[in-house]
C-alpha cells in the first residue's frame, strides 16, 4: 500500500510538472484565427494583416464599449485580408501593402469601387538570432549587404562587409541561415520596396517591391510569428519581420543605415513618425503612398502603412458600421498605438483618411 501510494504521489508530481511545463512554452503570440463567441450575423467583419491583429484586439474591445457593435476580426494576412474584402467575406480587410491594380479591377468587376485609408504605420525589422552576439550592441546593416545577404552573396557573419560596418563588434565564423516569408505578405512588400530602392543589385537581379518573391536562398515560413519563431530557434539565422514581432518575442533587431548615410537607426515608433514628414501632396493626390527610404537622419528606412480595405458601396446595413468604426480608428483608436510598437497617425493622414471615409456610401 505505501508503494502504492509513492507510485500514486510520483505520478500526481509529473502531471504537474508536465502542465506548468506546457503553460510556461504557451507561445506570447495569440492564436490568430481563432473563432470569437459573438453574433457574427450582425457584426462587423474584418479581418487580413497579421500585422494589425495586435491592435485590432485592442479596438474591437473598446469600440464595442464605446458603440455597442461587436467586431469580428480574423488574422490570415495581407493577401487574405483583400481578397477577402473583394469576395464580400469581410466588410474592411487590412493590408501591409496597397492593392495592387489588378486588385482594383477585380474589386470593380464584383462590386465598384474600393478606398484603402492608412489607419496605423508600422516598421519592419531585420532579426537575427547569433549566439556569440547575445548582448552585443545591434547589428549594423546597410542597404546593399542586407540585400547581398538574402540574395546569397554574403553567406558568413564574418564577411568583411558585414565586419566592416560593425567594426566594433567581433563577428563570428559562422554560416547565415537566411529565413523568409513563403506566403504572399505586405510584410515582404515593404522588405522588398526597401530593398529595390537601397540596392541597385536587388533591384536589377529580384526586381520592384512585390508580396511574393522567389527567394534565392533560404528557409520560407508562414506569417511573421512564423518568422519570428524560427529565427529566435535556429543559431545563426536572420530574418525580417514587423518590428512588433521582434519586441514580442524578444528577439535581436539590426540597425539600418538611413537614406542620406548619416546614422544607423532600430525600428521605433518616433524613427517611423520621421520617415512621415514631410510627404506633401502625395499623400492627398495618389491615395497610396511609400514611406521607405525617406530622407531625414531619424527616418527609419523601411516602413510603411496599415491599409483598410473596403468598398465605396455598402449594404445599407453595414454603411454606418463601416464608416463609424474607421473615422473611430483614425481618431480615438491611434491612443491604443503608443505601448505596441505602432506610430499614430500624423494630421495630415488624418485628414486624408477624413475625406476618403466620407466616400463609403450605401447601395442603393
Amino acid at each position: 500500500m505505501k508503494n502504492f501510494s509513492i507510485v500514486r504521489f510520483s505520478i500526481i508530481v509529473l502531471l504537474g510538472a508536465i502542465l506548468c511545463g506546457a503553460a510556461f512554452y504557451v507561445p506570447t503570440l495569440p492564436y490568430f484565427a481563432k473563432e470569437e463567441k459573438v453574433d457574427q450575423s450582425d457584426a462587423l467583419k474584418t479581418g487580413g494583416s497579421s500585422v494589425v491583429y495586435f491592435i485590432m484586439d485592442r479596438w474591437k474591445t473598446s469600440f464595442k464599449k464605446e458603440k455597442g457593435i461587436d467586431i469580428v476580426n480574423t488574422s490570415i494576412g495581407s493577401a487574405g485580408g483583400v481578397n477577402n474584402t473583394i469576395d464580400q467575406t469581410y466588410q474592411i480587410g487590412f493590408s501591409s501593402a496597397p492593392m495592387t491594380l489588378e486588385q482594383r479591377k477585380q474589386a470593380k468587376a464584383k462590386n465598384g469601387d474600393v478606398i484603402q485609408i492608412p489607419v496605423v504605420m508600422i516598421a519592419v525589422a531585420p532579426i537575427y538570432n547569433v549566439e556569440e552576439l547575445k548582448d552585443k550592441p545591434p547589428l549594423k546593416f546597410t542597404g546593399d549587404v542586407l540585400a547581398d545577404i538574402f540574395l546569397g552573396k554574403i553567406t558568413q557573419w564574418n564577411d568583411p562587409a558585414l565586419q566592416k560596418i560593425n567594426g566594433d563588434v567581433k563577428l563570428p565564423n559562422k554560416t547565415i541561415a537566411v529565413i523568409h516569408r513563403s506566403d504572399p505578405s505586405g510584410t515582404t512588400f515593404l522588405f522588398t520596396e526597401y530593398l529595390a530602392g537601397a540596392s541597385e543589385t536587388w533591384k536589377k537581379t529580384i526586381g520592384p517591391a512585390s508580396s511574393s518573391v522567389k527567394w534565392p536562398v533560404g528557409e520560407g515560413v508562414e506569417r511573421n510569428y512564423g518568422v519570428a519563431g524560427l529565427v529566435k530557434r535556429k543559431d545563426g539565422a536572420i530574418g525580417y519581420v514587423e518590428s512588433l514581432y521582434a519586441h514580442t518575442k524578444n528577439i535581436a533587431t539590426g540597425a539600418i543605415q538611413n537614406q542620406e548615410k548619416s546614422a544607423f537607426l532600430q525600428a521605433k515608433p518616433e524613427y517611423v513618425t520621421a520617415a512621415a514628414k514631410n510627404l506633401g501632396s502625395e499623400v492627398l493626390e495618389s491615395g497610396t503612398f511609400s514611406l521607405t527610404n525617406r530622407p531625414g537622419k531619424d527616418a527609419y528606412p523601411i516602413c510603411g502603412v496599415e491599409w483598410a480595405v473596403c468598398y465605396q458601396n455598402q449594404p445599407a446595413a453595414q454603411q454606418k458600421k463601416v464608416a463609424d468604426f474607421l473615422n473611430w480608428a483614425i481618431h480615438q483608436g491611434q491612443a491604443f498605438t503608443k505601448d505596441l510598437q505602432y506610430a499614430p497617425l500624423p494630421e495630415e493622414f488624418v485628414a486624408h483618411a477624413e475625406q476618403k471615409i466620407k466616400m463609403i456610401k450605401s447601395a442603393q
